[in-house]
């Protein structure tokens, strides 16, 4: 460039290119891109060809559960220490629960030590990589798919086989303890019913026993050949006839009860022994009311007990293997996956190589 007094000017290197130019230009050479693409995916295709892939064995589980009980059972809530408000989170959580003990160190621990009196090449294998190796896959109630990856197929179908084993024997032992569980509910309820009738009856007798006292007081304060009113004698006979419940000795009571003209120490007398035969009753109540009390202390205990072997699983919750010939077993080859991360590496590539030669080209 000639400048006004003849001479020539240097141009600043800087200022013969812009790097929104050099993008553009860079972009409109998008058939490079996609070589730089193309050869990533080849380069990771071809990897993934030539390292050594593992087999998946899949094993299909059944897993029913009917839900109509999810609101009753109280063993469950007491296990999780949750209420459930209705019954599609019951459901996820018997689902989320028996995810987590398929995986649990019991179940692994149990299918590790199996599998090692098969083959020694789990000797070497803990329960952390076994985990790694097994996996469950779900939705929701339904069909399970139960999966092995491993680096031999025999291995792999050993492994889904023998977990699936373990599975079902320990959740099937759960479950009956659960249904256990179930039973013992019926009967606290059963008891706790039977109590409260027992209570009920108490109350109804001590209340008849006091008005009885009253009419004692009555009668003693009168003459003794004063006769009762007719409403004072239908009033002691409605009272010993609400007390008539499964009695037979009170109903020889009402039977024995003296006439309308008989004088008021007759009547004394027999209010007496009416009186001392609810007492009776009341002691025999009191006595079964402790018996069913201690029962019921006596089931809880047991109830509480069975809370852990069961595990929170439904009672109302069954497993079966769907297939009964041999796990279906194929090879994992991550094709896709491997093309996939070659075409970004091969497009980080390209930009690196994008980005070397316009800091090159500013610095010139």
């Amino acid at each position: 460039m000639i400048g006004s007094d003849g001479h020539e000017m240097k141009q600043d290197p800087m200022e013969e290119w812009v790097l929104r130019d050099e993008i553009l230009a860079a972009f409109h050479r998008w058939p490079l891109i996609l070589v730089f693409i193309l050869v990533g995916s080849l380069l990771g295709l071809a990897f993934a060809f030539l390292w050594p892939s593992s087999y998946r064995a899949n094993i299909e589980l059944s897993i029913e559960f009917n839900p109509y009980r999810a609101l009753d059972d109280l063993y469950v809530p007491e296990f999780t220490k949750a209420e459930f408000r209705n019954v599609d989170d019951y459901k996820h959580w018997q689902m989320s629960q028996l995810s987590l003990l398929v995986s649990s160190d019991f179940y692994l621990k149990e299918t590790l030590n199996r599998l090692r009196k098969i083959d020694s090449y789990w000797d070497s294998i803990e329960v952390p990589e076994l985990r790694q190796m097994l996996n469950a896959q779900w939705r929701n109630a339904g069909l399970w798919l139960l999966t092995a990856d491993i680096d031999s197929s025999l291995r792999a179908s050993e492994a889904v086989e023998t977990w699936t084993d373990v599975i079902l024997e320990f959740t099937d032992q759960a479950i009956s303890n659960s249904r256990e569980l179930f039973n013992i509910e019926l009967s606290l309820r059963s008891i706790n019913d039977e109590l409260v009738e027992f209570q009920l009856n108490q109350t109804a007798l001590e209340e008849i026993k006091g008005n009885l006292n009253e009419l004692a007081i009555t009668l003693r304060a009168a003459q003794s050949d004063e006769q009762m009113s007719q409403t004072d004698r239908m009033r002691l006979f409605n009272l010993i006839d609400q007390a008539n419940v499964n009695n037979p000795g009170r109903q020889i009571l009402l039977d024995d009860i003296p006439d309308p003209n008989a004088p008021s120490s007759e009547y004394l007398n027999w209010v007496e022994q009416a009186i001392g035969n609810i007492d009776q009753e009341i002691d025999s109540i009191i006595v079964s009311v402790q018996f069913l009390q201690d029962e019921i202390s006596m089931t809880n205990s047991e109830w509480e007990a069975g809370l852990q072997s069961a595990q929170g699983l439904s009672a109302t919750l069954s497993l079966a293997s769907v297939q009964e010939d041999q796990p279906q077993v194929k090879q994992v080859q991550p094709y896709s996956l491997a093309a996939l991360v070659g075409a970004m590496l091969g497009l980080l590539v390209w930009f690196l190589v994008f980005l070397v030669k316009i800091t090159r080209k500013g610095y010139q």
